[in-house]
């Protein structure tokens, strides 16, 4: 089992999304730096997830926001939205529609996506199903998850 968030569940989505490159040639290419923010009570988790081409190409955790690639789109939610957003994707296989990133981000609430100016935060909904099926992968993580969102922030 491995534990959301941390950067070995994004590293294994990132293996996951790399082990079928039809798959991914089919859905077309990406360039983006995507970071995942994953609010707590306490604290907020970052992870910059690289794509380029047809790959993942590289996963790492970050301290701030200031250390994301200056053309990173920040993808931000509570834990809470976080954990059963993955939950819905892992019982059903796939994000059904109350649970995708569109649905989610669509209205600002609860998940939200910005970027430093409007053309790199329109790559978001320009990659969007590539991003779909990257988090779809979540369906064949083994996952566990903090007991709540204080022992998150721990």
């Amino acid at each position: 089992m491995i534990r959301f968030p941390s950067v070995l569940w994004f590293e294994e989505m990132r293996a996951l999304a790399n082990s079928d490159p039809e798959h991914l040639r089919r859905l077309g290419t990406v360039d983006l730096a995507l970071v995942v923010k994953i609010d707590s009570a306490d604290r907020s988790s970052l992870f910059e997830i690289a794509f380029s081409g047809y790959r993942c190409t590289q996963v790492r955790e970050l301290a701030d926001l200031a250390a994301a690639a200056p053309d990173a789109v920040v993808i931000e939610g509570p834990y809470q939205t976080w954990r059963e957003m993955v939950e819905n994707i892992r019982a059903h296989g796939h994000a059904d529609l109350n649970h995708t990133l569109n649905t989610l981000t669509i209205y600002d609430t609860p998940m939200r996506v910005t970027a430093r100016n409007q053309l790199d935060t329109d790559l978001f909904y320009r990659y969007q199903q590539n991003l779909q099926e990257f988090f779809d992968n979540a369906a064949k993580v083994p996952t566990y998850f903090a007991e709540s969102e204080q022992a998150h922030a721990a």
